[in-house]
């Protein structure tokens, strides 16, 4: 009869009898611990639970807290990481087959991880693993998925929405209860609409933020938002030599460690930021950072809009730039053995019909599904190593459900988002919204024929690819920094063949050699 031995830390909440749940801190746990009453409540969560029968290991459908296992001679061992994990079972040894994905795409794809024999739990998934037998069945059961529309118009979608946001801002509100909330501020749509509501609602302690190199036009731009919103704002700066000191400490082995798990890279972008804030007593232990992570998304489907038949195969390859590019390799990154059997997984979760809203819907979970959740939420573990606490107000359930009854329009065009966060930021500011053209969400059969002609001859590539590289060794953000052990030739030289940043960070992460004296691949 398998039992459980667990690898969690005190953040996890133990019933006493063998069961462990991690939730939103503060929150009252769902009652009774089960896989049904977790899922219906709404809530975010990961979840051990133990029967007679049975052995769970649930995910929100954000996968908010990675979950890690291995089932070993009559022991299911679970951790929230896959080191934990590995070190129980004798020592850490690299999964080739899923570094070699990693090195394209950041993650490992699936229910996989980079140590051999670690396997995680994916978003909005129960796994059951049978206490007899040992046998391990997956269920999937909440992703995103777009059903059939049930608004009249963009109008009362948009409205719907705001609706569904301002209540979990309500929520978000009441749980901080005058502990300050924290929004890393740029001059994008998300974090500027989180900012507006901010100011309208009239919470009594905001801070808003932006890090980066001194008089960088991120920052002047953010700092013109927060004033204008009646908004705290404080920037963050530090020279490229600063940064790269603070990163090669030894300290920052355990941040990478907590940062991926065993199955991301890392999510870097506010390290520097987070560290300094909280050192300094500006965000104390228990403020509330709200990155603006959304469920909106760009328009990933459009070059499928046009074909007459979509397949697995051409949905692969318009997925190919936003999940498989770190080396500018994607074809050769979807030969991948092991990302085959990935793939041929996840079209098993949608389905094809042939219709416009079938190919949305699969493109969008596959985002969802892997670099969002895998990649961009697990940014949420770098809040965590600080001590800071973290809500995602335009992911929560209620927020998911109205958009995955949207039009086709404003699933295929974040138009509608646009002008959304430029009315509400212009109600709350009393300044007018920036005018600029609304973006067509079609491009017409002669841009589409000149694009591909264009391609065909190599020279746009070559003008992005030069201004890449520019980009790249003078980052506006400092971040060519963390590009450890390589001259800026070397980098130039790298980035113009293909290499980009992430890509760059990916190989010295699974080398060791990102931060000196790193030993998380080796036992």
């Amino acid at each position: 009869m398998l039992t459980v031995v667990p690898h969690l830390s005190t953040r996890w909440i133990e019933d006493g009898r063998g069961q462990f749940l991690r939730t939103t801190p503060g929150a009252v746990p769902t009652s009774p611990w089960t896989s049904e009453a977790l899922r219906r409540g709404g809530k975010l969560f990961s979840a051990v639970l133990v029967s007679a029968d049975e052995i769970l290991l649930l995910t929100d459908h954000l996968r908010c807290w990675p979950l890690f296992y291995a089932v070993d001679h009559g022991t299911v061992h679970v951790g929230e990481d896959a080191f934990a994990v590995a070190d129980s079972l004798g020592g850490r040894q690299l999964d080739n087959s899923a570094a070699a994905e990693f090195l394209h795409t950041g993650f490992v794809l699936g229910d996989g991880s980079l140590l051999r024999g670690i396997r995680q739990v994916p978003a909005g998934t129960t796994v059951r693993i049978a206490r007899t037998t040992g046998t391990v069945r997956h269920q999937l059961e909440r992703r995103l998925q777009l059903r059939e529309p049930e608004f009249d118009d963009m109008d009362a979608f948009a409205e719907a929405f705001a609706t569904a946001l301002d209540e979990a801002m309500s929520r978000l509100y009441e749980r901080a209860d005058g502990r300050i909330i924290a929004l890393p501020l740029s001059a994008g749509l998300d974090s500027r609409l989180l900012a507006s509501l901010l100011a309208r609602d009239g919470y009594p302690n905001v801070q808003t933020f932006t890090y980066g190199l001194p008089g960088n036009s991120e920052a002047l731009a953010s700092s013109r938002i927060a004033e204008s919103l009646g908004l705290p704002w404080r920037q963050v700066t530090h020279t490229a030599q600063e940064l790269r000191r603070a990163w090669t400490t030894p300290s920052t082995e355990s941040f990478l460690r907590e940062a991926s798990g065993g199955a991301s890279l890392p999510h870097i972008q506010d390290w520097f930021a987070m560290r300094a804030l909280t050192a300094e007593g500006a965000l104390p232990s228990g403020s509330i950072v709200i990155p603006g992570h959304t469920v909106v998304s760009s328009a990933k489907d459009e070059p499928l809009r046009h074909r007459r038949e979509v397949t697995p195969a051409a949905v692969v390859h318009a997925l190919e730039p936003w999940h498989f590019d770190l080396r500018s390799r994607p074809a050769q990154a979807v030969r991948l053995p092991s990302v085959v059997r990935e793939l041929q997984d996840f079209f098993t979760e949608v389905s094809l019909t042939g219709d416009r809203r079938s190919t949305m819907d699969a493109v969008r979970w596959f985002w969802q599904r892997e670099r969002q959740s895998k990649y961009i939420l697990n940014s949420m573990r770098g809040y965590e190593h600080v001590g800071l606490e973290w809500a995602l107000p335009m992911h929560e359930l209620p927020v998911w459900e109205v958009y995955e009854a949207a039009p086709d329009e404003a699933i295929a065009s974040r138009e509608w988002y646009r002008k959304l966060t430029e009315e509400v930021y212009s109600a709350v500011s009393g300044e007018p919204a920036p005018t600029r053209a609304p973006r067509s969400t079609e491009r017409s059969l002669a841009r589409r024929t000149a694009t591909t002609m264009a391609k065909r001859t190599g020279l746009p590539q070559l003008r992005s690819r030069a201004r890449t590289v520019r980009t790249v060794v003078d980052h506006p953000l400092g971040f060519d920094a963390l590009i450890t052990g390589a001259s800026r030739r070397e980098i130039a030289l790298r980035t113009a063949r293909g290499m980009t940043p992430l890509g760059e960070f990916a190989e010295l992460f699974l080398a060791d050699e990102w931060v000196p004296g790193s030993n998380l691949f080796s036992s």
